[in-house]
């Protein structure tokens, strides 16, 4: 097909032909044409970020291959479909694609498209923030590309193992795996992937506070997106620019750039672009002090975020791990099972084989081959079930410390997850405060209607701030990662208060006073108070601090909790 070559250079082109094919196989009936004449259209619907299009022509072209047992096709589309859903934040469902793919391959022998697989199914693990799985399925993918010698296909998987080393710190590292990529993609003038890796370098500096270069990368990845249509990475170089100019402080620019890139993100249905777009629209925004606006995109970038991530989604992905993990177990256990089902044949086509020896006269002979026979027979097949125990050993172990490698990995991410919570419910009853005390002093200088209109708008206000349920939330977190803090003040101290609780756990968190200030609602003054009234109710002596003492209430607990792990 003529599209085929044309896809990179000429899109127009290729998605004439590819329309002149589509009708062609329509008037003649060929499914299997239909299908490889949509899966071009959605590649390049796909490749312009038009996600929409994308998934629903390429939806159209696995029914049409399935409708013809085109299985090969089907794990292609599989593919491309979850490629499209991760896109648009849709990670349960682009894994279940992805796996059924690999489901395909891993019984079609086939490494090299398996390896695809496995890269698409990192990216997914990626954007979890599941870093050891993803790194594991990277380097695997990697290992098995390797053999092909394709320099085009590691270079890619280099990228996507970059992503990580850039979220879990390791910017050396990713910037020249990213730096790597840029060269060859220049080479080959794919403009496309000059942008990401451009956008990725840009992330890379970014996270190092060095906003001039980050800057300067976003920009120019942003001029070769757009020239090149691609509604995507236009929209992520977009957002990526606009929080370097929130930290440089130019909040307009910032706000015409995360604008851009909301619009763009709604568009093509890309959610976790829109999310991080909202976000940073609303840091541009509040820099502006166009607060009510702020709040506003701040609370759809949480929606969104909450709507990704969510606990539904998340047990989703766990049952489909699940599920593919005990299908790769099961095809190891066949494996071994198969080998020694082989053994025993070849015992027993060896013991007929002494008979016949022995039938012709030679049984002394013939009943000392028997035996040599029948014995090495016996430890073949002794080797082969002890290789297979072995195997299963090693597999238990493997499971078991990776069990305790993600138990420790786990805590750790609650721990951050409880520190960015209780910062974000901070950040907010600090943004509200501020707003409340603008409309006080705006309010003072404002005629009675508008003081009236003031007045409603802080009320307003008031009934969105630090909320039951969010302590509520906070709590349940707190106590995810310490267990038993609030048991053991509880248990010594029976007369503690609920508000005295809550002062505990954010020592327990070395917050300053300003920060717990604004988050139990009281002023600075009011902390000192706070604090000196538990410091006489736990009887602490005045060289005791309060924050070690915090520190120390259930740490002999923790300690045996994480000796009991798995």
């Amino acid at each position: 097909m003529r599209a085929n070559t044309l896809i990179a250079s000429q899109p127009d082109s290729a998605g004439y032909y590819a329309q002149q094919a589509l009708a062609g196989a329509k008037k003649g009936g060929y499914r299997r044409q239909q299908a490889q004449a949509l899966e071009y259209l959605g590649w390049l619907r796909y490749a312009q970020g038009d996600y929409p299009a994308a998934l629903q022509r390429y939806q159209r072209a696995f029914a049409q291959a399935r409708a013809v047992g085109f299985a090969k096709e089907c794990a292609v589309l599989n593919g491309d479909i979850g490629q499209v859903l991760q896109e648009q934040g849709a990670f349960p469902e682009a894994l279940d694609n992805f796996l059924s793919a690999l489901r395909y391959y891993a019984a079609a022998h086939d490494s090299t498209h398996w390896a695809y697989s496995m890269l698409n199914v990192a990216a997914v693990e990626y954007n979890e923030h599941h870093y050891r799985q993803a790194i594991g399925s990277y380097q695997e993918a990697i290992r098995l590309l390797s053999r092909n010698h394709n320099e085009d296909d590691l270079t890619t998987s280099y990228q996507g193992l970059a992503m990580v080393y850039v979220d879990i710190g390791r910017y050396d590292q990713a910037e020249d795996y990213f730096r790597r990529g840029l060269k060859i993609f220049r080479l080959k003038k794919d403009d496309i992937n000059v942008a990401i890796a451009l956008n990725n370098l840009g992330d890379v500096f970014e996270r190092q506070k060095k906003y001039g270069r980050a800057r300067r990368y976003y920009e120019e990845g942003l001029q070769l997106a757009t020239r090149s249509h691609d509604q995507s990475m236009i929209s992520v170089c977009s957002a990526g620019l606009a929080q370097v100019l929130v930290y440089q402080a130019d909040y307009a620019a910032a706000e015409t750039y995360a604008a851009r890139s909301v619009a763009i993100a709604r568009r093509i249905k890309a959610q976790p672009v829109a999310k991080a777009a909202y976000l940073v629209l609303a840091d541009a925004q509040a820099g502006l002090h166009q607060f009510e606006a702020a709040l506003a995109n701040y609370k759809r970038g949480k929606a969104l975020e909450d709507s990704i991530y969510g606990s539904k989604h998340a047990a989703q992905l766990d049952v489909l791990r699940t599920q593919y993990q005990q299908y790769h177990h099961q095809q190891e256990e066949t494996g071994h099972r198969y080998r020694i089902q082989q053994l025993e044949r070849d015992q027993r086509i060896s013991h007929l084989t002494l008979l016949l020896l022995a039938g012709v006269g030679l049984a002394l002979l013939g009943l000392g081959w028997l035996f040599w026979r029948q014995y090495r027979a016996t430890q073949q097949r002794d080797e082969a079930r002890r290789q297979a125990q072995l195997a299963t050993d090693r597999l238990s172990q493997l499971m078991n410390e990776a069990a305790l490698h993600e138990a420790k990995q786990e805590l750790g991410l609650k721990n951050k997850k409880l520190a960015r919570l209780a910062l974000s419910v901070t950040q907010k009853g600090e943004f509200l405060h501020e707003v409340k005390q603008r409309l006080e002093v705006i309010g003072r200088s404002a005629d009675e209607e508008v003081r009236k209109q003031l007045l409603r708008l802080r009320q307003s206000i008031e009934q969105s701030g630090t909320s039951a349920n969010e302590w509520e939330q906070f709590r349940l977190m707190f106590e995810e990662v310490h267990q038993t803090f609030f048991s053991e003040l509880q248990r010594r101290y029976p007369e503690i208060t609920p508000n005295e609780l809550r002062l505990a756990a954010l020592l327990k968190l070395n917050f300053s006073s300003k920060a717990m200030a604004g988050l139990l609602g009281i002023s600075e003054e009011g902390i000192k108070k706070a604090r000196h009234r538990l410091r006489q109710k736990m009887q602490l002596n005045p060289a005791d601090n309060l924050i070690d003492f915090m520190m120390r209430v259930d740490t002999a607990e923790e300690q045996k909790t994480q000796e009991t792990l798995p």
